[in-house]
């Protein structure tokens, strides 16, 4: 008899990929917190720039994991 190995492995790296994408959800998140306080102590001049580059990177993140989750 042979058993085959590759399911397993394969289920363990797409749930690791998945909890990976979804970590750095979180971190965007913060991102987008850290980028909305920082404005509104400082104030650079281009504050609204920063807050959309900052929504940006989260949907970005967003996107990337649905993508994986479909994907994978």
């Amino acid at each position: 008899m042979i058993v085959d190995f590759n399911q397993p492995v394969l289920l363990l790296t797409k749930v690791f990929f998945l909890f990976a994408f979804f970590i750095y959800i979180i971190f965007a998140t913060v991102v987008v917190r850290q980028v909305y306080l920082m404005t509104n102590t400082l104030e650079v001049g281009f504050e609204s720039q920063l807050r959309i580059i900052s929504w940006l990177h989260l949907l970005l993140a967003i996107g990337v994991f649905l993508f994986a989750l479909v994907a994978l």
